[in-house]
């Protein structure tokens, strides 16, 4: 979580519209707690990329979004090119879980095949 908030401190707007969806900007909204909402959905979106076997270059930033159903369960969406890297591989779903707490935010991923 430090990392992400040096990172903010040094790019700051740039860097959450190259990483989070606008979906995901808005479910992180201003408050004490963004910085670990935001946290946890990129170490969601890492591990979704390590899912599909592709790591950091793989897939953009923004073909991976996490999203909050209504009983406040996290998804995950893929759009582009890791739809894509999902298709060429039989993945049909992604599942995630995350969590945040102090200094921490921790997230894995599992990839389902059809």
């Amino acid at each position: 979580m430090d990392r992400l908030r040096a990172a903010l401190a040094r790019w700051g707007d740039r860097l959450l519209f190259r990483l989070f969806t606008a979906g995901e900007l808005a479910r992180a909204r201003p408050g004490q707690a963004r910085p670990q909402r935001l946290a946890a959905r990129f170490a969601a979106k890492e591990a979704v990329m390590k899912s599909l076997g592709v790591g950091w270059r793989g897939v953009g930033w923004q073909t991976i979004e996490i999203r909050t159903d209504p009983q406040g369960k996290p998804t995950v969406v893929l759009h582009g090119s890791a739809r894509r890297v999902a298709d060429d591989l039989g993945i049909a779903e992604v599942l995630v879980s995350l969590t945040h707490s102090g200094a921490l935010a921790v997230a894995s991923a599992v990839a389902l095949r059809r």
